[in-house]
């Protein structure tokens, strides 16, 4: 089977890191329900997906949320410690051997980021940052690219959509009421020194096969910016459990390089 890949791992290598992104905004927004105004996620929480590309499995994600509360620099606010990581399988050669890590601090009311880390390697190419938010009357953004020993700094004006980074926007769109997303959402997320936007649409009622059975499932799109990665039409699909839990149960990413799919194969609550 042919794959459309670009030719040079470089160019690889900075796809994945935007498909990483995207794969956490489908993750996040479609795991949503109300609790008396309470988070659906809970602390220890762990979510485990197997990864395809293509026919291809290529490896697995997990989206981890620590049991503990985290209070940084002696501030008074508690923040949630969020981690996402993704390992590919050795044998593939198109995305061999990368490895993807990103962790954040997160501030639990407003669900704003404080610090956002992230290490990515993949065949002798590595990518480390740290991000740094503060808030006034703009978002700030300090930004150390650890693998350049460079600082870059970003300030963006507030509006009526927030900014957040990628694992917070995960949060938050997690936090969403059912009833919110019967509207087109619009998102604004800061990753990797640039800003993206994009738009969920409304959910449709379907059914869908899992764990040997048929289930009542919600089924969402997003429409992503068209670029060096999108397409022009291109969007994402993301079906979820239609009940209490509001589980992600498939969701795909359509890129120029390929179509990313994930399915949920395990749900764990650790202490």
């Amino acid at each position: 089977m042919d794959i459309p890949v670009q030719s040079s791992f470089k160019s690889i290598f900075r796809i994945w890191k935007v498909a990483v992104l995207w794969i956490l905004m489908i993750l996040a927004g479609f795991q949503i329900q109300a609790q008396n105004k309470s988070y659906p996620f809970k602390p220890g929480e762990k979510l485990t997906y197997n990864m395809k590309f293509g026919w291809f499995n290529i490896g697995e994600a997990v989206v981890w949320l620590d049991p503990e509360f985290h209070y940084p620099n002696g501030k008074s606010k508690p923040h949630y410690r969020v981690q996402f990581t993704v390992t590919t399988a050795s044998w593939f050669k198109v995305f061999s051997r990368l490895r993807v890590c990103m962790e954040s601090l997160v501030e639990a009311r407003e669900l704003q980021p404080l610090r956002s880390d992230r290490d990515m390697e993949g065949k002798g190419m590595i990518d480390i940052r740290h991000d740094y938010f503060s808030y006034a009357d703009s978002v700030s953004v300090k930004a150390y690219i650890e693998d350049i020993d460079e600082w870059r700094y970003h300030r963006f004006p507030n509006g009526n959509v927030p900014i957040r980074d990628a694992l917070s926007t995960y949060m938050w769109l997690r936090s969403r009421d059912k009833s919110q997303f019967a509207r087109t959402v619009e998102v604004r997320t800061f990753f990797s020194n640039d800003l993206y936007e994009f738009k969920m649409l409304p959910g449709q009622s379907t059914t869908h096969k899992y764990d040997s059975r048929k289930v009542r499932a919600l089924e969402f799109g997003l429409v992503f910016p068209e670029g060096e990665y999108f397409d022009k039409g291109k969007t994402g699909r993301v079906v979820m459990s239609d009940d209490r839990n509001r589980f992600p149960l498939r969701f795909e990413i359509d890129m120029t390089v390929g179509s990313f799919v994930f399915e949920l194969d395990e749900v764990e609550y650790m202490d």
